[in-house]
């Protein structure tokens, strides 16, 4: 098969992935040409660009701007734009290349202008109704839900890697988004362990990497961090990576500031490549994610894969992965105390608890792989392109 991804993000020539949606696409598309298929991705970017690499074809085409807009009437020019020059790009390249199925991302609805005869699919990177607390304008997570549905209209069938993303979609739509989980593989194959002797070497610490957001949980860390550090003496807290655009104040000052008089043991540490991330990760007690809501969390599965004990919010998708004081450990989102409780639960453990723990959070992670993964998807293609 022939498939076409477009997405809003990827990363262009010798960058290192950033983000969720940029980590799925180079797993995806890798695996897939593994396995004897021609994937192709268009994104967007500053100006027109097209070249090859890894044995895959990646085109650019300049469109509008920001996710983030000031007005609906803005957010609306932005989508419409974007997607006008995105899908005059897939007319082109339907007609020189034998593309079999589309798959679009879901972010900036760029499917709304879609009218190509070849099926196309959704996947649900993210649904913008359910992240209103990372928006400055609420207003404006609403038009971008309701752009997103709308394009689902265009598109043969929809799909998304969690079930709570899924289950909220289809309600709203009334049509079935199917299910079908991201892959995980670690494309390491040397660490930089440099960062973590030079700060962390030496230190016992609890983990949070990812966006500094209020939709992660940020909000509900601060409000617990001095009294976890007060009552567990032995541990530092050791945050890492970038700020979410538009809130009203810098997050990992507020972490800081929360931290009390324990503010010598909290660590800001900006978002690092995985050559660096690892290390830290491998070398945390525990690792926590406190979201608010979630679909299918990269970072859950990379802590996973090292064998951490996590703790992630029962009812944000995380249950998916973590079978409660099995494979890792749930608190209620939004709830700071219960989150306190399961980080001391966590910094209580014995080291072979630990040990089990992670052995079967690794377990877990194992049935991603992209020889299950990403088979599932090349079947969900299949059974598109039989229905038409």
């Amino acid at each position: 098969m022939v498939i076409l991804f477009v997405s809003p993000h990827y990363e262009q020539k010798g960058e290192s992935p950033k983000g969720g949606v940029n980590m799925y696409m180079r797993r995806v598309t890798g695996a897939l040409k593994d396995f004897g298929h021609t994937p192709m991705i268009l994104t967007s970017g500053t100006k027109d660009m097209h070249y090859m690499e890894n044995g895959i074809e990646i085109f650019y085409v300049h469109s509008a701007g920001s996710h983030f807009k000031a007005d609906c009437l803005r957010t609306l020019a932005n989508v419409f734009y974007s997607s006008l020059a995105v899908n005059r790009k897939i007319s082109e390249l339907i007609h020189t290349r034998n593309i079999d199925i589309i798959q679009f991302s879901s972010i900036q609805s760029w499917p709304i202008l879609y009218f190509g005869r070849i099926p196309a699919v959704m996947r649900l990177s993210d649904y913008d109704k359910l992240y209103y607390t990372d928006y400055p304008n609420k207003t404006i997570a609403s038009v971008y839900a309701f752009l997103q549905r709308l394009a689902a209209k265009r598109c043969a069938a929809v799909f998304a890697p969690s079930n709570v993303h899924a289950n909220a979609f289809a309600k709203d739509i009334h049509r079935k988004v199917a299910v079908i989980e991201s892959p995980f593989c670690n494309e390491c194959c040397e660490y930089d362990d440099s960062i973590y002797r030079n700060r962390l070497s030496g230190k016992k610490y609890v983990l949070f990497f990812g966006r500094l957001s209020v939709t992660k949980g940020i909000l509900v860390i601060a409000k617990i961090l001095e009294q976890f550090l007060r009552l567990n003496p032995e541990y530092s807290f050791v945050c890492c990576g970038i700020e979410q655009k538009g809130y009203k104040e810098n997050l990992a000052r507020v972490l800081k500031r929360s931290a009390g008089k324990h503010q010598e043991r909290f660590i800001y540490m900006k978002a690092l490549p995985h050559v660096s991330l690892y290390p830290i990760v491998e070398h945390a007690d525990f690792v926590i994610f406190p979201s608010l809501s979630e679909n299918f969390s990269n970072a859950c599965m990379e802590a996973m894969h090292f064998e951490k004990v996590v703790i992630g919010t029962d009812g944000a998708s995380f249950e998916q992965l973590i079978d409660d004081g099995k494979s890792g450990l749930l608190c209620m989102p939004g709830d700071s105390e219960s989150l306190l409780d399961k980080m001391n639960q966590a910094a209580a453990m014995k080291e072979e608890q630990k040990a089990e723990m992670g052995k079967r959070a690794k377990e877990r992670i194992d049935k991603l792989a992209p020889e299950f993964a990403v088979k599932e998807l090349e079947r969900f293609y299949r059974y598109i392109l039989s229905q038409v």
